[in-house]
């Protein structure tokens, strides 16, 4: 088993402004997905592509309903250092991309996005030498994530723009966190739950609260130096509405809802090196009062051990 690891990580968004009421780039969080059961760092390349369609309602009289194709694109550099037996450091650096296209019109949009720190405590671990055919490992904790990236500050009070699919939410915002894994020979499941406290940035504007779950199954299959893990799975996406106006507890009701996926994935490992594959496809959903309609996530990941 050691030469088991993967991390599956979800860029972090945000969401909504007067031009894209309804906007996917709401719909999503991060969490950590089938962890590790050894002790080693790493450091590794993530990219992500997210696709979504919206219906935008117009504001004004007699002014017809516009249509829209959004797609996002993360592109992570994230690692993992060790202290001790117990705690584990994780760090993730985005550079994200939006395209959003309506009716005649194209909005594009990248650069460097919020930068996150979590830190993870091993609360139960079967011990290496063990021979037990049942092996778990759980772990808790947290982090936060640091406005770090480009951030206009419009809201859905001042002129029209998309804050919502700028690199950078503009907000402090802090993480929690936990992860079981057990394991019967070959056969095992992961269980996750990560949620996201947003706070108000400095035009008053909060995005909502997010919510991530998910449980996998996975078998192991090992010869020599090379292993293969096929995933199967269920991920579940809920985030709160956002406020235009925290202050004055302006709801913003185009936002916020849940997405069911479901997934399949597979992760391959050869002595210092792995790579991770994922997609994923909603099985049932109601987002930005159902004005957004989510469609693939595809993920791809190259690590390196050492």
């Amino acid at each position: 088993m050691k030469q088991l690891i993967c991390c599956v990580l979800l860029f972090l968004s945000a969401a909504t402004a007067k031009a894209c009421d309804a906007c996917g780039c709401s719909a999503g969080s991060q969490g950590l997905g089938i962890l590790p059961q050894f002790y080693r760092h790493f450091i590794g390349f993530q990219y992500q592509y997210r696709s979504f369609s919206s219906l935008h309602q117009e504001i004004g009289d007699n002014k017809p309903e516009t249509k829209g194709d959004e797609s996002y694109s993360t592109y992570q550099l994230w690692g993992r250092y060790y202290i001790g037996k117990r705690l584990q450091l994780y760090g993730f650096v985005p550079y994200r991309t939006s395209l959003v296209r309506e009716d005649r019109s194209t909005i594009q949009n990248s650069g460097l996005g919020d930068i996150s720190v979590w830190a993870n405590y091993i609360l139960i671990k079967t011990p290496d030498s063990s021979e037990s055919e049942w092996k778990q490992m759980l772990l808790a904790g947290g982090g936060v994530k640091a406005p770090t990236g480009h951030h206009e500050g419009i809201s859905v009070l001042d002129r029209e723009g998309l804050p919502n699919v700028q690199p950078g939410t503009g907000s402090w915002d802090f993480i929690t966190d936990i992860n079981y894994t057990v394991r019967h020979n070959a056969i095992g499941v992961n269980a996750e739950a990560a949620y996201t406290f947003t706070t108000v940035d400095k035009e008053d504007y909060k995005y909502g609260n997010k919510l991530l779950s998910g449980l996998t199954g996975f078998y192991w299959l090992q010869t020599g130096k090379f292993a293969i893990l096929p995933q199967l799975g269920l991920r579940y996406e809920f985030t709160l509405h956002d406020y235009d106006n925290y202050s004055r507890k302006w709801l913003n009701e185009q936002t916020g809802g849940s997405i069911f996926y479901g997934m399949a994935g597979v992760q391959a490992y050869y002595s210092h090196w792995g790579v991770q594959l994922s997609y994923q496809l909603p099985l049932a959903q109601n987002y930005a009062a159902g004005n957004v309609t989510a469609k693939q996530v595809a993920t791809a990941g190259l690590f390196f051990l050492f």
